[in-house]
């Protein structure tokens, strides 16, 4: 089950799968439409649920990952409203965790 940019995309329901919440803002939000529901394989990690983002729109992958594969310096993922590092992203998903990312910002 999927819900992009406001609309809901459905598929058979399968055993051993957990909804998790993605929200995308600023440029990330131009390329995921804000919030997104994923149904993904129970066990999953954070960086799974990045690449299945990254294989429904590939120029997502260039924007949060370098070419090595590590999150890029300036993306900031929040995993239910707390910053993780890149050191987080093999942790495993659970129903209903919420993955915010979102692009540098500063304040003053």
């Amino acid at each position: 089950m999927w819900q992009i940019r406001g609309r809901m995309v459905t598929h058979q329901e399968e055993v051993g799968k957990i909804v998790v919440v993605a929200k995308s803002f600023a440029r990330f939000k131009d390329l995921l439409g804000g919030e997104v529901l994923v149904n993904i394989a129970k066990g999953a990690s954070v960086r799974d649920l990045l690449e299945t983002l990254c294989t429904t729109e590939p120029s997502l992958r260039e924007s949060i990952f370098e070419s090595d594969g590590n999150l890029k310096e300036e993306v900031t993922l929040l995993w239910n409203r707390k910053g993780i590092s890149q050191e987080c992203l093999d942790s495993v998903l659970a129903e209903g965790d919420e993955l915010a990312i979102l692009p540098p910002f500063s304040g003053g």
